[in-house]
């Protein structure tokens, strides 16, 4: 039962300095973030920030990683042929993942990285998409898909940032569905 108990604690760790670095995240510029500022805001000692984390660039490393491999993984699940002629499904699974932490994910999308991160995101996408050598739709060419998806990552980056930040009057299901509608008609495949 140790092991259960440490993974537990260790678990309740990491998600404390997440929050506490999303929070400082909002408030300042990532270089501006120091570990004493993490440690206080999680109200942990530095000793269990180090058991986790080399520093605060190894942290944010450590969550770009983490949230980019759960966007693939849904990516994966879906397909991204999928994504390209049915993006709702995408959207309500990409929103309900959100829901999940919507203060987390409110505050590491409103961060002053946020530009970064869709850019790694719109990379990733653009390389599971492209990069499969799997058939494309008839009526897209590559070029015209990695437009789509810098504009899908973008767009769809900004709003859910104005969603999360209650600047639209609209729950998870119907933003996915007027997203989904807007989607379909400025790209049809």
């Amino acid at each position: 039962m140790v092991g259960k108990t440490e993974y537990r604690s260790s678990k309740r760790s990491k998600a404390m300095i997440k929050k506490a670095f999303a929070k400082l995240l909002h408030e300042k510029d990532i270089s501006k973030i120091t570990v004493t500022d993490i440690v206080q805001e999680a109200e942990i000692s530095r000793g269990t920030f180090y058991a986790h984390y080399k520093d605060v660039a190894n942290l944010f490393e450590q969550i770009e990683a983490e949230e980019l491999r759960q966007l693939l993984s849904l990516v994966d699940e879906i397909g991204y042929r999928t994504i390209l002629t049915s993006p709702k499904i995408f959207l309500n699974e990409m929103l309900k993942y959100i829901g999940k932490d919507m203060e987390y994910y409110r505050m590491l999308f409103l961060a002053n990285n946020t530009s970064h991160f869709v850019s790694v995101i719109k990379r990733a996408l653009e390389e599971k998409i492209l990069g499969e050598g799997g058939p494309l739709p008839k009526t897209a060419s590559k070029d015209e898909i990695s437009v789509f998806i810098t504009f899908f990552s973008g767009g769809l980056s900004y709003t859910i940032t104005s969603w999360l930040n209650g600047e639209l009057n609209a729950g998870a299901d119907e933003l996915s569905d007027i997203l989904s509608k807007i989607m379909k008609r400025s790209f049809e495949v």
